[in-house]
């Protein structure tokens, strides 16, 4: 069976350390890590060895079954007031006319264009802009849903939560 050869193959690893090894023990015996384990797998994990546990509780939770979302992605600008390093396609405010703006209705058209098509996510970032508020995004998801009630809307970076919660009203 394919779980026991990845079982034994994490615990036996003699390079595995320790607080790594305790956290395969309880995943494997279907107890809940904790916060600090979590840390932990975050800070010491290598990426095979969690790609081991994911597995493991994948087959053990679905048999041989994977299960993929389809979606779509919608970026209601690339207009943006940061700067953000990490950042690849923004347009600064200053440089406006390099980028682009999408209205409500821009954004409801892209999710027309998917009626038919077995998506399963509309997936919603972009840049960060004042008129892009808490009204507006509550707005538009709320319109997504009620044209496709069965999409799920996945939405919004840190960044965008971040600007829209501490913007005053």
């Amino acid at each position: 069976m394919q779980i026991a050869r990845s079982i034994t193959a994490v615990l036996s690893d003699p390079q595995l350390d320790e607080s790594l090894r305790l956290i395969a023990h309880k995943v494997f015996n279907g107890e809940r890590i904790t916060e600090n384990e979590g840390l932990i797998l975050f800070e010491k994990g290598e990426l095979g060895y969690l790609g081991a546990l994911a597995n493991y509780i994948r087959e053990k939770r679905h048999g041989n079954s994977t299960y993929f979302n389809r979606n779509f992605h919608i970026e209601p600008t690339n207009v943006c007031i940061y700067t953000c390093k990490f950042c690849s396609y923004s347009r600064l405010i200053k440089q406006r006319e390099d980028g682009w703006e999408y209205t409500m209705d821009d954004m409801l058209d892209i999710v027309r264009k998917y009626d038919g098509q077995p998506v399963t996510e509309a997936h919603i970032v972009g840049g960060v802009l004042p008129q892009y508020d808490l009204d507006f995004y509550t707005e538009l998801f709320r319109r997504i849903k009620a044209h496709r009630p069965e999409l799920h809307v996945k939405a919004l970076t840190p960044v965008e939560y971040h600007y829209i919660f501490k913007k005053p009203k």
